[in-house]
């Protein structure tokens, strides 16, 4: 790697340009040791640093004469990602599309990176193999390693050989597609940025040049008289403008936080910028993001006396000398450093009653670098850079939900899914003994009726058939459990157990029979064949809930009382409904028409099973 000399960025020349700046650059000298291992497949990947600057609106300050705005800037930021309002904080990867989109994927004790459909992290992507790369949990670390791909794995920019061990915040690189290792809802803060805690950090502050307040209030122009005044509010509807041009509506947090920053630096002369955020479990301010405008220039470090007055006011605070008092003297590097002016403005919530984070700007070039006006443009920046946290916050909130429904809408019945969304039903990873009742039904020679047609025919049949069983099934206030070739399981007593959950169950299947037989005039009447089905229920004691692993859970039942419903269903011929003794007196033996068949004789039951055929359900009074 070599440095641009014009951007200060640590990259290697792209047809002898910067990518980070275009900028002319000539191609590093590479010189082999003898013993050192040779990329046998060289790529073009170069570890991005920021956010691309031809990509930047033209948001310059009136008296910097430069086209290129970002040209001299470094950006040393490795944020933690901030806390997801509904996912758990588990170790996951987190996959950044090319339209924004960001997709999580929880990591296990084993996981695969690839192609194929049984990965764990699922990539869409040509250049990724289909089992390309592994993380294993070994002990409290996780470890990457590439599983023999062609073009290889990259973490932070270099491609990797062995087992390696992953940090929070590392970027892996795969193919095409870039993704973020975390380790939870917190993580490692920048490493080049801290807070100085000192024991009277509610003194108060020394060397205040300016207070700006931090809600914008603007008069009707007949009530506008100071011109000084008109030209305040005007620099705040251009800075929001300018702000919404370039942010817009961004859910990644590290992104969001890093163009907040970036317009920072394109309109104030800072050396340094850091944005805290309160973090929801401590209620502490956490530094999340930082930028350096070049690098080499040590330590960024933030006064928890002003940070106290910002909270404390609401205002935003400018200060010609923050932390240079007696009471720091203690901090060995702040004298050092040089810090000579630096401002603070309180990101608001919506009400403006909460403080939920603040921005940090400080100079390092002279006593009172910045001015008023520079405190008045801040403000005006955070007071976007609030609205625009909470919109991302609302944006992922309203993601995870969207996942979510989509995900319960696979087995739960449309009002179910609102119930599950608002958190109305628990569905908790675990099991619970309950009694539910069992529907199995199953498609009578299916094997001999698959093998005739051609296989995009049996898909598309099989698609309008279970469309028509399941629409029946959520109907009568039924989940689908699962489906089993061509069979159907649904259960009926969870999540919601409901007094009629067995009669319900029985009015399904007799509906599911009767709407096969106008679904198969439809067929007949059109040269095809007719399916024929057996239905089999029980109600009995079972286990329900979410089961599986960290990589694939689903919502099931399991235990004896399944396997008799499944039984009966092979009981049932085609166009029948068997039912258990068990199921016809939950269900009501008067609210159908019953005709008494045979005990059976089942597997794993020694007496043989008292069993129904269902002739009809009659109307409920």
């Amino acid at each position: 790697m070599s440095v641009c000399p014009v951007c200060y960025r640590e990259n290697e020349p792209v047809g002898g340009r910067c990518p980070g700046c275009g900028a002319a650059r000539s191609p590093p000298r590479v010189a082999h040791s003898a013993g050192s291992p040779v990329d046998d497949e060289p790529t073009n990947y170069t570890k991005p640093r920021g956010p691309a600057p031809s990509t930047a609106p033209s948001m310059q300050r009136p008296r910097q004469s430069s086209a290129v705005t970002r040209t001299y800037e470094e950006e040393e930021q490795t944020p933690p990602r901030a806390k997801m309002p509904q996912p758990a904080a588990v170790p996951r990867m987190i996959l950044k599309g090319a339209a924004g989109d960001v997709t999580e994927f929880p990591l296990g004790e084993n996981s695969i990176l690839g192609r194929s459909t049984t990965a764990s992290v699922r990539l869409a992507d040509r250049e990724v193999s289909r089992k390309h790369s592994q993380i294993d949990k070994e002990g409290d670390d996780y470890v990457l390693r590439d599983l023999g791909s062609s073009n290889g794995t990259f973490l932070n920019g270099k491609r990797i050989f062995g087992p390696t061990k992953l940090k929070d915040g590392d970027e892996v690189v795969i193919g095409t597609s870039k993704m973020e290792f975390r380790l939870g809802r917190g993580g490692a803060k920048p490493k080049n940025a801290e807070i100085v805690h000192t024991d009277d950090a509610k003194k108060e502050l020394e060397g205040v040049v300016a207070r700006v307040g931090a809600k914008a209030n603007f008069a009707p122009v007949d009530q506008v008289s100071d011109i000084n005044q008109l030209k305040r509010d005007y620099e705040r509807l251009r800075v929001g403008h300018e702000f919404s041009n370039y942010v817009r509506l961004e859910r990644d947090l590290n992104e969001l936080l890093g163009r907040i920053l970036q317009i920072a630096f394109d309109l104030i002369p800072c050396d340094n910028g850091v944005i805290l955020l309160r973090d929801a479990q401590s209620q502490e301010l956490v530094i999340q993001s930082m930028r350096q405008r070049k690098p080499g220039q040590g330590k960024v470090l933030v006064s928890e006396t002003l940070l106290t007055q910002v909270q404390a006011t609401k205002e935003g605070v400018l200060t010609s000398d923050a932390i240079a008092d007696d009471r720091f003297q203690s901090a060995h590097s702040i004298i050092a450093l040089g810090v000579r002016s630096a401002m603070a403005v309180p990101l608001l919530s919506s009400s403006g009653d909460e403080v939920k984070g603040i921005m940090f700007l400080d100079s390092r070039e002279r006593i009172a670098a910045f001015t008023t006006k520079d405190l008045e443009v801040l403000s005006a920046i955070a007071a976007q850079a609030s609205v625009a946290l909470e919109n991302s916050e609302y944006a992922r909130a309203l993601e995870h939900e969207a996942t979510q429904r989509a995900q319960l809408s696979r087995f739960l019945s449309p009002a179910l899914v609102e119930q599950a969304a608002r958190g109305s039903i628990e569905l908790s990873k675990g099991g619970v003994l309950s009694e539910l009742t069992i529907l199995f039904s199953d498609i009578r020679g299916f094997t001999s009726i698959s093998e005739k047609l051609p296989a995009q025919e049996v898909v598309k049949m099989m698609n309008d058939y279970f469309e028509l069983m399941v629409d029946i099934l959520f109907e009568h206030n039924g989940i689908l459990d699962k489906f089993i070739g061509d069979a159907i399981m649904g259960l009926w007593g969870a999540p919601v157990k409901r007094p009629d959950d067995a009669t319900q169950a029985v009015r399904a299947a007799v509906k599911m029979q009767a709407r096969l037989k106008e679904w198969n005039e439809d067929r007949i009447a059109t040269g095809k064949t007719p399916l024929k089905i057996g239905i089999g229920l029980h109600t009995g004691q079972v286990v329900v809930g979410n089961m599986g692993s960290s990589k694939a859970l689903s919502y099931t039942a399991i235990g004896d009382g399944v396997n008799l419903a499944s039984r009966l269903c092979g009981v049932a011929r085609e166009d029948m409904v068997v039912i258990s003794e068990d199921c016809a007196a939950r269900a009501g033996k008067d609210k159908f028409v019953l005709e008494a068949l045979p005990p059976a004789k089942v597997k794993n039951r020694e007496a043989p099973v008292e069993i129904y055929r269902v002739l009809e359900a009659l109307e409920e009074s």
